[in-house]
Formats: C-alpha cells, structure tokens, sequence
C-alpha cells in the first residue's frame, strides 16, 4: 500500500469509526474524572495488558481519591495496589505509578513533561505511552503505535515489520503530518472490524483497497 492510498482509507475510517461498537470509542466518551496529563499518564500505565473497561473503572477509582502526585505519593503502594485491583499486574503497576509520580515532583516540579525525550527519560515511560500522553494530554500531532496498529498496518501492506517498536520507527518516518487521532481509529478499526480473531472482512469499509489474505500478525 502506497502514502495515497492509506491516506485514502484512513479518511474512510474516520468517516465510519464512531458507528462502531469499539470501548476504544464507547469509554472515550465515558470518563468520569478529569483528563489532564498527569490522569492521562496513570491511566496508560494502568492500561498496560488490562482491558479498556476494567482500566476506566480502575481510573476512576484512583483519581476519586488522588489526582495529582503530591496527592498519589501519600499512598502506599499496597494502597494503590488495592484500589486499582483487579488490573493486571496491579501491585507492579501500584508501585511504578509511585516511582513516576515521585520523579514528577523530584524533577519536574509536579508537572508531566510535554516532550518525547523528556518523558520516556522517566522509568516506566515508554514510547507508546509517551506518544499518548503528548497526543492526549497536550495536543500533539503524534501517534501512539500499539499491537492494534503494527498489526493492521502490517496487514495492510503499508509497513514490513515484526514489533510494534520497530512499526513505531518506520511510522515517525513514514507519516510526518496529521498523525492526532489515528491511534483511536485504528484500535477501534482493530476493536471491532480488523479483529485479531474472528475479523468482520466483509463489513470492513476498507476492504476493497487492501489485501489481508491469510497473514496474521
């Protein structure tokens, strides 16, 4: 697949993609706290291996009673442990949301950083949810690359890689501009059409322009 033609079925994809029934879209509507960089740091750590709905809920329950890191680091981690349960690995998350938000006081002054360099300086910070802390949080033209979009993408032809790491470094070079929001509908795309296990081929908008086959990613 060439630049016009991606270019083309994302413009289809935004045309469709709050039609489907995707939590990435649904819960993204639904937030009951919020939405500032440091809420939305915590929260793509929390939903590291976890689903969509148990991390708003998780969210939720966390930032009713700390929402900034002076107020988090005067909880224990057994505390955090607690409230965020049942996560996925939620006393390892409990105890990094802790460290990062001590380093957001000890370095930062208490504030999430806006850069990419800066953020993935902190421990526990990697790209991806550095891209949608700056895409989320400040209104960057970034896109987070998860397992959603490197395995689409790869479907699609438009990349040739085998990790989402190596997709996310083709993809800073590959897409230079209009990159906000492409996270959301490709992972609602990957949700509900383009899914890993039993796809809906013959509902994807797109399917005309691409050729999956048999691969799987």
């Amino acid at each position: 697949m060439d630049e016009k033609s991606f270019e083309k079925a994302i413009k289809i994809l935004k045309g469709e993609y709050k039609n489907w029934n995707a939590p990435a879209t649904i819960l993204s509507q639904n937030y009951d706290y919020e939405r500032t960089p440091y809420t939305i740091l915590i929260s793509t750590l929390l939903s590291f291996r976890t689903k969509d709905e148990q991390t708003v809920a998780a969210s939720s329950r966390l930032f009713r009673v700390a929402s900034t890191p002076k107020e988090m680091v005067k909880l224990s981690s057994e505390e955090i442990a607690k409230i965020i349960y049942p996560v996925g690995f939620y006393r390892k998350k409990a105890k990094s949301i802790l460290e990062v938000s001590k380093i957001l006081i000890d370095r930062f002054d208490s504030k999430v950083p806006d850069s990419l360099d800066q953020l993935t300086s902190i421990k526990g910070v990697g790209p991806k949810t550095a891209k949608i802390v700056l895409e989320k949080g400040f209104d960057k033209d970034v896109m987070a690359v998860d397992t959603h979009v490197h395995r689409i993408l790869n479907l699609w032809g438009f990349i040739h890689t085998s990790s989402p790491e190596e997709s996310d470094k083709i993809l800073e070079k590959k897409i230079r501009k209009n990159r906000k929001g492409l996270n959301k509908i490709l992972v609602s795309f990957g949700q509900s059409i383009c899914r890993p296990v039993s796809p809906k081929c013959d509902a994807c908008p797109v399917a005309n322009m691409v050729k999956c086959g048999s691969k799987s990613y």
